[in-house]
């Protein structure tokens, strides 16, 4: 009897979540998935990353989520006095349940940044995202009430079931993002402090959705607001961030915020990507989830580790938890199609 009410509460989850897009916890792993605009805005040249997150550990079942996504600045001089844009492009994978409900996307990203301010400290970006999806579900691999025959389920009747195995639509996106550099050399090396901050229009074009022969029905648009605030701390090698994120979709709503300590392994003032630091954060999920996670970072890469403890009362379902990592590499030499080198 678990089992059974096990299988139908997960069977609930996936249901609601097909009102709501797919998400990470490490949301500043995730900038284009977060904001077009964030394509190519970077202390960098060039960007490569790579997500995965497993949950509902516990259940049994098969709930991943994958991002691959690269992205780069172009046209970018020496002193910020000009404007210049960004290229990018990810391919997300999702697989969900014993129906190995699966969604595949893809987007290009595309963003121009016009630099404000004495020195470019402030930089405006506007991009835009362009991309397309499919969605698979094997309906053979489902058990319904239809088929309980007052002992067991039995396969062998008809569900009654229209399901649609797969189908496809394209998605349309746009975004705000603003960054104020206000890092500074000094004698014991740079001493790094930036403030982002953006807005962003996913699903613009609200794409069809059709899980059933018989109906179908809308993707609703998600407004992302979201801000950043990242330090070091003076005379120490400590640094810390703070950020905070809020998704409106339909009649859903989320919330993430929280931030991370790090202390700085090694340390060369003439580029950002020699430094070393490990680091330890806490993100809390709208009073669902606490999130801790650790991170080390060296030479251009850094992963990062979390886990999501369910505090709410779904902390009683069966297999409640969530892990999750991130990799990503930050090229800081010399980029593409540069008239100068980027200002560490």
């Amino acid at each position: 009897m678990k089992k059974l009410v096990a299988v139908f509460s997960f069977g609930l989850l996936s249901l609601s979540a097909t009102g709501q897009d797919l998400h990470f916890s490490q949301i500043s792993q995730m900038p284009l998935l977060l904001n077009p605009g964030a394509t190519g805005m970077m202390d960098g040249e060039m960007r490569a990353s790579l997500q995965h997150r497993n949950q509902w550990i516990g259940s049994g079942g098969k709930f991943n989520n994958t991002m691959v996504a690269f992205d780069l600045n172009m046209l970018k001089d020496q002193d910020f006095s000009k404007g210049f844009l960004g290229l990018g492009a990810f391919f997300f994978n999702d697989a969900a349940g014993d129906g190995n409900y699966g969604k595949q996307s893809g987007s290009i990203s595309l963003s121009g940044a016009i630099p404000m301010g004495r020195g470019g400290n402030h930089v405006l970006s506007l991009g835009l995202q362009a991309g397309f999806a499919s969605s698979n579900i094997n309906g053979q691999n489902l058990i319904f009430e239809s088929q309980w025959n007052g002992t067991t389920y039995d396969e062998n009747i008809l569900s009654g079931e229209a399901i649609v195995p797969s189908y496809s639509y394209s998605d349309v996106s746009t975004g705000l993002y603003y960054t104020v550099d206000g890092s500074n050399n000094t004698f014991a090396g740079k001493s790094k402090s930036k403030f982002t901050a953006g807005i962003a229009l996913f699903h613009a074009n609200k794409p069809t959705l059709r899980y059933n022969i018989a109906s179908t029905e809308r993707l609703p648009r998600k407004l992302v607001l979201h801000t950043n605030y990242l330090k070091d701390v003076p005379g120490s090698k400590v640094q810390f961030s703070l950020d905070a994120s809020q998704f409106f979709q339909g009649k859903h709503a989320e919330t993430i915020l929280g931030g991370m300590f790090g202390y700085k392994l090694n340390e060369n003032g003439a580029s950002a990507g020699s430094n070393s630091m490990m680091g330890l954060g806490l993100h809390l999920r709208s009073l669902e989830s606490l999130i801790p996670s650790v991170m080390i970072q060296r030479k251009g890469f850094r992963f990062e580790f979390s886990y999501d403890a369910t505090v709410s009362y779904l902390r009683k379902s069966p297999g409640a938890g969530s892990v999750e990592f991130s990799l990503v590499y930050t090229y800081f030499d010399q980029g593409l199609f540069k008239g100068g080198r980027i200002r560490k």
